[in-house]
C-alpha cells in the first residue's frame, strides 16, 4: 500500500508542473482550499487492553465508564490542487473526552486487572488521526468532477482508568486502587472515491467515500470514512459549510497481545468554515 501511494502521488506531483491555473467559471480560486471546524459527534467507542496471561474484555467507554455519547472534535482539513486532474488532501482530526466519579455496574478486565462493580472510577481517552489522500479526477469539467481517491495516515489512540473503593470478598471487604494506561500508534490506509459539484455560482457540494480492510497476521484492521458536506462562499475566499460526518476505526488484536485494540466511531453533522486561496 505504502509504494503504490507514493507512486500515484509522485505522479500527480509531476504533472503539476505543467499545470497553469486558468480562471475558473465561477471565479473562485481552485488552488487551495482549507475548512476548520470545532464540532459534537456522536461517540460509540469500544476498548480492549489485553494483560499478560490475566485474561481480557471489551470496555465500552460510554456505557462502562460514563463518558459523554457526544464527543467534541476540532479538525482542519486541506485541498490542494495539483494539477487539473490531479488533488492532495490533508487533514487533522482531535478529540478527548472523560468521566469522574461514575461507578461501575459490572466487572471487566483492563490490562490484566479486575476492575469490579461498585468501583468509583475516573477516566479519560484521546484520539487524534492524521491522513492525506490522494484523488484523481477521472472526469471533471468547469462544474462537476468525479474520480478515484487513495490514502494512507496515522491514527493515535489513548486511554486511562482509575478506580479506587471496596469490593465484597469471601475474606471480607477489600480495599482497591486500580490505575492502568495504554496507549497505541496505528498506520491507517484507505481506497475510494470522491466527487465536487457547482449547482450555483458560489455553492460547493462535495462528497467522499474510503474503505479498507486488512489482516496482518492474527490481527484484523478497517477503516470506513465518508461525508457528504455543501459549500456556500458568502466572499471570493470567506464560506461556510455543513457536512455529515461517519469515521469508524476497528483492530482486532490477537488474544495473547498486550495491547490497546477495538472500535471507535464518531459519526454527526456538523457546521464549519471555509477559505480559498
Amino acid at each position: 500500500m505504502r509504494s503504490v501511494f507514493v507512486g500515484v502521488l509522485t505522479a500527480g506531483l509531476l504533472s503539476s508542473n505543467a499545470y497553469a491555473q486558468s480562471a475558473t467559471w465561477n471565479g473562485l480560486s481552485d488552488r487551495l482550499q482549507v475548512d476548520a471546524g470545532y464540532f459534537r459527534l456522536d461517540a460509540q467507542t469500544t476498548l480492549r487492553y489485553d494483560g499478560p496471561g490475566d485474561g481480557s474484555g471489551d470496555v465500552s467507554l460510554e456505557k462502562d465508564l460514563g463518558q459523554p455519547g457526544t464527543v467534541n472534535t476540532f479538525w482542519v482539513d486541506g485541498t490542494w490542487r495539483l494539477g487539473r486532474r490531479h488533488q492532495l488532501k490533508l487533514g487533522f482530526t482531535h478529540e478527548s473526552r472523560d468521566s469522574n466519579g461514575h461507578s461501575l455496574q459490572r466487572d471487566f478486565v483492563w490490562g490484566g486487572e479486575t476492575y469490579s462493580a461498585g468501583l468509583s472510577t475516573n477516566s479519560t481517552s484521546s484520539g487524534d488521526v492524521l491522513g492525506g489522500y490522494y484523488r484523481f479526477s477521472a472526469y471533471r469539467s468547469d462544474r462537476f468532477e468525479i474520480g478515484p481517491a487513495l490514502g494512507f495516515g496515522y491514527l493515535w489512540l489513548s486511554a486511562t482508568i482509575h478506580a479506587t473503593g471496596t469490593i465484597d470478598t469471601p475474606n471480607g471487604p477489600l480495599s482497591q486502587t486500580l490505575d492502568k494506561s495504554a496507549s497505541t500508534g496505528s498506520v491507517t490506509g484507505a481506497i475510494g472515491g470522491f466527487a465536487n459539484a457547482w449547482p450555483a455560482e458560489r455553492l460547493a457540494l462535495r462528497a467522499d467515500f474510503l474503505y479498507i480492510k486488512v489482516k496482518p497476521e492474527n490481527e484484523e484492521a478497517s477503516v470506513t470514512d465518508w461525508r457528504i458536506a455543501a459549500n456556500y462562499y458568502v466572499t471570493k475566499t470567506i464560506g461556510v459549510g455543513v457536512q455529515y460526518k461517519y469515521n469508524k476505526y476497528t483492530y482486532d488484536r490477537g488474544a495473547l497481545v498486550s495491547q490497546l485494540g477495538g472500535s471507535v466511531k464518531y459519526d454527526g453533522l456538523q457546521i464549519f468554515a471555509s477559505f480559498l486561496f
